[in-house]
């Protein structure tokens, strides 16, 4: 059985499911916010096995082949009780943490994605170029970054929002003071170029040229995918990104600049991927629905 975890209408959900399908493989899909409410789970710690009861349909952890991890959605809490959801959240990530490297991504891989500066630092030790970068809170630092730098771009420490141009505005005094110690922030030279998506599945790489004016593509409406083969030493980084973050699979954005060269972005555990099939026509789902079933 392989264990799909994520919303029922989530569109990457629906594709690999369709894949699994056609391959004749049993899965079933597990939304976390449907525990307690309606799906249950059983664990028995001194036989170091546990039951799923989806919808009805109980799999123990022994029938698990794999899983995959679209996304994380906290368990239902519909009393509104403090001790209520942090017990229920306990069974069910003590249950995801059991399942180890069957999930596609592990627990460890997925949770590490949130620690975006240790992820970069980990990258660069490969020797993959990353754009100049400082994380942090220090006013002094962040000044001193910013005037080594004809353009800085500012971003979330854990990701999740776009990414910004630095103005003159944003380094005035009492800005930066209170925007400073309300939480640190991500600053990076911005790169002139282009940006790149690869997925990395396996020992699969698919990449498109991401054509977009704007600084960060996620705010165009309107931008234009373009199929490319990535240089084959640049292949060779993705792969090795992949194994030294732990991750069966994963999405890379990079930049390129207008000179050719690459700078590593961010890898993540469990991008979206079902616009860019749609766009391109590469088989991201049928590749990831191999790997499950493998």
């Amino acid at each position: 059985m392989i264990i799909l975890m994520g919303e029922q209408t989530d569109e990457q959900i629906i594709c690999v499911a369709a894949q699994l399908s056609k391959m004749q493989r049993e899965y079933a899909i597990l939304d976390g916010a449907l525990f307690p409410v309606r799906d249950s789970i059983s664990y028995f710690p001194q036989a170091n096995e546990f039951g799923l009861c989806i919808d009805g349909k109980t799999v123990m952890l022994s029938e698990i082949s794999a899983l995959y991890w679209r996304n994380y959605r906290q368990p239902a809490n519909p009393a509104k009780n403090a001790i209520a959801a942090k017990d229920s959240a306990s069974l069910l990530i003590s249950a995801l943490n059991e399942l180890g490297d069957k999930a596609k991504n592990s627990t460890v891989a997925v949770q590490f994605h949130q620690e975006k500066p240790r992820q970069l630092a980990v990258v660069a030790k490969l020797g993959v170029q990353i754009p100049p970068t400082y994380v942090g809170n220090n006013a002094d630092a962040v000044s001193a970054f910013c005037q080594q730098h004809s353009e800085v771009i500012f971003k979330p420490v854990t990701g999740g929002d776009y990414a910004r141009l630095l103005t003159a505005e944003h380094l005035s005094g009492q800005h930066l003071a209170h925007s400073l110690s309300q939480s640190p922030v991500t600053l990076q030279r911005y790169i002139k170029g282009t940006n790149i998506r690869s997925y990395v599945i396996g020992d699969a790489v698919f990449s498109a040229e991401i054509r977009s004016e704007h600084t960060d593509f996620r705010t165009d409406g309107d931008i234009a995918l373009t199929v490319i083969e990535l240089p084959e030493h640049v292949k060779e980084q993705a792969l090795q990104i992949k194994t030294a973050l732990g991750l069966a699979w994963s999405g890379i954005d990079w930049r390129r600049d207008e000179q050719g060269q690459y700078y590593f972005l961010e890898a993540n555990p469990s991008p979206m991927f079902a616009n860019f099939e749609r766009y391109t026509g590469l088989p991201v789902a049928q590749h990831l629905a191999q790997l499950l079933a493998a």
